[in-house]
């Protein structure tokens, strides 16, 4: 029964980022029922497997987590990745650091995306590499690791969450 409530709570996400990806806003009545609560500036967000929903109302709306806030589970998928010489997580387009044993908070980007390179692109180049990393898909140019990202009218971009050491 566990299996079958977390593939439909699975199925529910892709369906609400896919919605997500096409409107500016997904509004749902309460996030899953197995969703953790964070507190972070005086508000209840709900946290379930890389989502993140902030109350609106009566009802719920999917957001970005707000840099600061602390989680204790990294989300299923995440990348290992180091910048600089900085140890980042990254899932979901959301950079995180381990701050101690077990605990997590949500960052800006890093800097040396932005300054060491090209931090977004339109298409990827031929020779981009397909890569795998905990069951979630990146794309290898050199030693710059992309992921592809939908922005909210459709177009396609894809940015970068890592360098290899």
């Amino acid at each position: 029964m566990k299996t079958l409530n977390r593939l439909l709570v699975m199925i529910m996400m892709a369906l609400s980022l896919h919605a997500n990806a096409q409107s500016s806003v997904t509004v749902i009545r309460r996030p899953p029922r197995e969703s953790k609560i964070v507190v972070h500036a005086g508000v209840r967000y709900h946290y379930y497997g890389g989502v993140y929903y902030k109350p609106y109302g009566r009802q719920y709306v999917v957001v970005r987590p707000p840099v600061g806030l602390r989680v204790a589970v990294l989300p299923v998928g995440y990348a290992s990745v180091t910048i600089g010489r900085m140890p980042y997580f990254y899932a979901g387009g959301v950079y995180y650091v381990q701050y101690s044993p077990g605990r997590y908070e949500v960052v800006e980007p890093p800097e040396e995306l932005a300054v060491n390179s090209t931090s977004q692109l339109s298409a990827l180049p031929e020779g981009a590499q397909s890569v795998y990393i905990a069951g979630r898909k990146y794309y290898k140019i050199n030693d710059t690791y992309y992921e592809k990202s939908v922005s909210e009218n459709g177009s396609e971009s894809y940015v970068v969450v890592g360098k290899a050491e």
